[in-house]
């Protein structure tokens, strides 16, 4: 029969203030996020502040999306207006997705990485609910923002942008491949990026203090979200020219 660990008791009412107050807690702080992981409505706070830091770098990103677009060679078989139109349906699809529908597209995916740990967390015998859940992905999602901001700054640094390859600059261990690795090897290694570790270790770090379990159990919950993040990006990279 499988054991179930308690979570800690909420110590005193839910303030929105004192919540938002709590948001840097998931930065550096794994016991006092967890007290947020516990209240009911933490969630609105990161996912707003997300939701609006997605719109602001979707909006800057489509014009240099666009620029690559309109450079780049012609795919085999296609005609200029078939190109034409095809590139503005695509980033159409693109500003609607990440500036308009941003909100309800974080929502989806914190929802989905709150239900793979609701999962994990029953077949390993940690008492949990997809609420505290939601709460704990929707402050860690804030780590994962800085790794946004930071593209952005380095895109627009970086100032004229002429391949899709130069849209997804480097964060990660991937910055020390030579030009020609194999895309696969760039994925992979350019998935654990400095963001990326350090959204994983308080992921860790504030699951284990929340549910009172061990950094080792709660590693083990984690983990398959995380793997199946990493399939996705491999998945997503096979079909990338």
């Amino acid at each position: 029969m499988a054991s179930f660990s308690s979570e800690l008791p909420a110590t005193q009412p839910e303030r929105f203030g004192d919540n938002l107050a709590g948001i840097p807690s998931f930065y550096i702080d794994p016991e006092a996020a967890a007290r947020r992981v516990r209240t009911k409505w933490f969630w609105i706070g990161p996912l707003a502040v997300v939701s609006i830091v997605a719109i602001i770098v979707g909006t800057l990103v489509i014009p240099i999306v666009q620029h690559v677009m309109e450079i780049a060679p012609l795919p085999p078989g296609a005609s200029p207006e078939q190109y034409q139109k095809g590139m503005a349906i695509g980033l159409m699809i693109q500003k609607v997705l990440f500036t308009y529908l941003a909100p309800v597209l974080a929502a989806m995916i914190l929802s989905l990485e709150a239900g793979i740990l609701l999962a994990t967390s029953s077949v390993l015998g940690v008492k949990a609910n997809f609420r505290s859940l939601f709460n704990l992905v929707s402050g860690c999602a804030l780590i994962l923002m800085l790794e946004q901001i930071a593209g952005i700054v380095i895109l627009k640094a970086k100032g004229d942008i002429s391949s899709v390859a130069e849209l997804r600059p480097p964060m990660g261990l991937d910055i020390f491949l030579p030009e020609g690795t194999n895309k696969f090897l760039l994925a992979f290694l350019g998935y654990f990026s400095i963001f990326e570790i350090w959204w994983i270790v308080m992921l860790v770090l504030i699951f284990a203090a929340a549910f009172r379990v061990s950094k080792g159990k709660a590693a083990s919950v984690v983990a398959p979200m995380v793997l199946l993040g990493l399939l996705w990006k491999l998945t997503a990279t096979f079909f990338q020219n």
